[in-house]
């Protein structure tokens, strides 16, 4: 894996553009894919990774959804430790709630 970070502040009406030097990273990274029992993607399921602590109790360490092709991806993660992928998707209707204008 490459990797690089930087901070950027830009000002109203600034363009900013930059060019990023990415430099080797080898902490690993968990990429997947969700689909349904007939093998076609689930888009916008929650995903849920968790890391299993021996001492402390499970945290959530990142939560994401998955693209319009059933991908998601965390990292950097930390070598050598356990986690747990929760994926949640769900069929119910959806709706949108208006809210009564004053």
């Amino acid at each position: 894996m490459m990797y690089s970070s930087f901070y950027v502040r830009p000002s109203a009406g600034e363009q900013v553009e930059t060019t990023v030097s990415l430099q080797p990273d080898d902490r690993p990274a968990l990429l997947g894919s969700a689909v349904d029992a007939g093998g076609q993607p689930v888009a916008d399921a929650l995903v849920v990774l968790t890391a299993s602590g021996k001492t402390a109790p499970d945290r959530v360490v990142r939560v994401s959804f998955t693209d319009e092709m059933g991908r998601f991806a965390f990292g950097p993660l930390e070598a050598g430790a356990l986690y747990q992928v929760s994926l949640y998707a769900d069929t119910m209707l959806r709706r949108t709630l208006e809210q009564p204008k004053d």
